[in-house]
């Protein structure tokens, strides 16, 4: 599915899994199909994505976008997240930004 692979990036070229593909693939999609969001969508893509068990015998998908990718998905958040729900019936779905921090050393004199 190469399609679904230009929209997840992982780091040092692992494979995304069945699932991640899943979730690819259904950005892909939106991005081709839905003209509110194709503009947006674009320049846009996920570091993974997981499903979880939650309480009740329900599952949540949480995805992890890219730290410097936050604020783009934060301005289409809500009618993404309305639209990948419906793709994934049932499922609450969470987004999350990867924060890499870099500690700075400083020097006391």
């Amino acid at each position: 599915m190469f399609t679904s692979r230009k929209k997840i990036h992982k780091d040092n070229d692992a494979k995304p899994t069945e699932f991640e593909e899943s979730v690819g693939q259904a950005f892909f999609d939106l991005e081709n199909t839905n003209q509110e969001l194709k503009s947006d969508l674009k320049d846009l893509y996920i570091n993974s994505a997981v499903q979880v068990d939650v309480a009740g015998n329900r599952k949540a998908v949480v995805i992890h976008v890219p730290y410097r990718l936050r604020k783009a998905f934060r301005k289409i958040h809500v009618r993404l997240v309305r639209e990948l729900e419906k793709k994934f019936s049932g499922k609450t779905l969470f987004m999350r930004s990867n924060e890499k921090r870099t500690e700075e050393r400083r020097s006391i004199s």
